[in-house]
């Protein structure tokens, strides 16, 4: 991948996210686990017992997006979806291969943000990503 000086913000990031991805689903060796769903496990081992609702709101996603992605994590036997005492969203909770892969995953995903950002500068990164997300975040606001 190469910038040119005309390449800005929003097309360097999208350039980088399609490398990552592509870094991502040859990383991520593990059945039906890939750049798209990975970060459900994450959140997951985050929030142990969460209704689909609170998910939802919480991975700021499209319902449907999460949905399907969610079902397929239950098919696949990496979450099951359990009884909630809100009668409209299920708690979802990771399965033991779920909490395996996502452990797995996890590491992974590390070793790959310490190698691409090593010793201090991960805190100036994240403080410039936190930036651009209060003003994505702003524009949004004012739509």
């Amino acid at each position: 991948m190469t910038f040119t000086k005309e390449d800005g913000l929003v097309q360097r990031l999208a350039l980088l996210n399609q490398e990552i991805t592509v870094y991502l689903n040859h990383m991520l060796a593990s059945p039906h686990i890939n750049a798209t769903n990975y970060f459900y496990l994450l959140k997951l081992l985050d929030y142990p017992e969460i209704t689909q609702s609170k998910f939802s709101t919480l991975v700021k996603l499209n319902q449907s997006t999460i949905t399907r992605a969610i079902n397929a994590l239950v098919k696949n036997g990496y979450i099951e979806k359990l009884n909630s005492e809100d009668k409209r969203s299920a708690l979802l909770r990771l399965t033991p291969l779920g909490k395996k892969t996502a452990l797995s995953v996890k590491e992974k995903v590390g070793e790959l943000n310490r190698f691409l950002l090593p010793n201090q500068e991960d805190g100036q990164m994240i403080q410039l990503l936190e930036k651009i997300e209060t003003q994505l975040n702003q524009l949004e606001k004012n739509k």
